[in-house]
């Protein structure tokens, strides 16, 4: 249920609320999460995400615009799709004197988290896992005295799993716990089996770093990966000569009649929240900020130096990813002493680790 591009289907009531609004016209927005520089609020069936500052910081929403599309749009040159990127859209700044004119409902819906008006940032939205992952994870993990408790709360509908490869540190059980933004450690992957996973998301977290440094020229500030699930989308199975041979014009769409099936999802890994991204130089001062950044990313990336054998197939896989990559983007510049920077980038990793020993 959590492997990677595993599809499902689902009757949860997650689903049955989403597809539902795509028929009505006046579609509520709830809050589906929050992160250090905005609240998250959705609307069920809709594709999207609108991002709103919490305080009156506009610059640090409009950095996570700017670098967010920055990234995305090397992630796409480099043809990388292993890791999935929410589209990002549009800004509106808070003096914007037209927008929450028109969305009265996410005005209504913000004005106990946000001082408003704010500024806002509309992305696609990445969904939650579905049912039966959600309760995989509150069974396995919930404190069993609260574990009714825990099924119960809608809050944790809105299940996306934050991946740390870096950390060995997973635990069971504890006075809270929330589906929201879930951490699932490394020692817990073992746990559900989950072992070649692993080693594929290690080796794309390590390819997404390199194009994030070397293709974007960022160092990747608190960026963060989660698992989470999108929705089949509507593709057209007709060829022209189906469609030709037709003997008249006939409903050709999904069979539920629903623009987007939400009751069938894929699971992907996501790498998202670019508001803290910095630019970095091509020379040593840049590695050095790369560095300190992946220090601070702790515990997503694999760590170096681990004593059990998943630790150790994580970070040769994701070093040897980020290496190969990095090789291929900074080979374009025809300059042979860049390729030292990926490799300083490595070894400031390892010095990180054995010291912290």
């Amino acid at each position: 249920m959590l492997s990677l591009r595993s599809q499902i289907s689902t009757t949860s009531s997650n689903a049955h609320r989403y597809a539902a609004p795509q028929s009505q016209s006046e579609p509520t927005f709830r809050k589906i999460g929050a992160g250090a520089c905005g609240a998250i609020f959705g609307q069920d069936g809709k594709s999207i995400v609108i991002k709103l500052a919490k305080t009156d910081d506009e610059l640090s929403l409009w950095n996570d615009y700017h670098k967010h599309t920055l990234i995305a749009e090397q992630f796409r040159k480099w043809d990388f799709k292993d890791i999935k990127i929410p589209e990002c859209y549009y800004f509106v700044p808070k003096d914007d004197p037209h927008y929450f004119g028109q969305h009265p409902e996410l005005a209504e819906a913000a004005k106990e988290v946000c001082h408003l008006p704010t500024s806002a940032l509309v992305t696609e939205r990445i969904f939650p896992l579905p049912k039966n992952t959600r309760n995989l994870l509150i069974h396995k993990y919930c404190e069993p005295r609260i574990k009714e408790a825990a099924l119960r709360d809608a809050a944790n509908k809105d299940c996306l799993v934050r991946v740390y490869l870096g950390s060995m540190q997973g635990r069971s059980g504890g006075q809270f716990f929330s589906l929201r933004n879930f951490k699932m450690h490394l020692n817990q992957m073992v746990e559900l089996q989950l072992l070649l996973d692993v080693k594929a998301m290690a080796g794309r977290m390590g390819i997404a770093m390199a194009i994030m440094h070397w293709a974007a020229k960022t160092d990747a500030r608190d960026i963060e990966f989660v698992l989470g699930s999108s929705s089949n989308k509507v593709s057209a199975h007709m060829s022209a000569q189906d469609i030709a041979n037709l003997p008249r014009p006939a409903y050709t769409g999904p069979p539920s009649y629903i623009n987007e099936d939400f009751f069938s999802r894929i699971t992907d890994l996501w790498v998202l929240d670019f508001n803290q991204v910095q630019p970095i130089t091509m020379d040593e001062a840049g590695v050095a900020k790369a560095i300190e950044a992946a220090r601070i990313n702790d515990p997503y990336l694999p760590k170096p130096l681990g004593a059990s054998q998943i630790e150790k197939h994580a970070w040769n896989t994701f070093a040897a990813n980020y290496i190969t990559a990095a090789d291929i983007i900074l080979g374009e510049a025809n300059d042979q002493r860049l390729l030292m920077l990926p490799r300083m980038f490595i070894r400031g990793l390892i010095e990180l680790q054995e010291r912290k020993k």
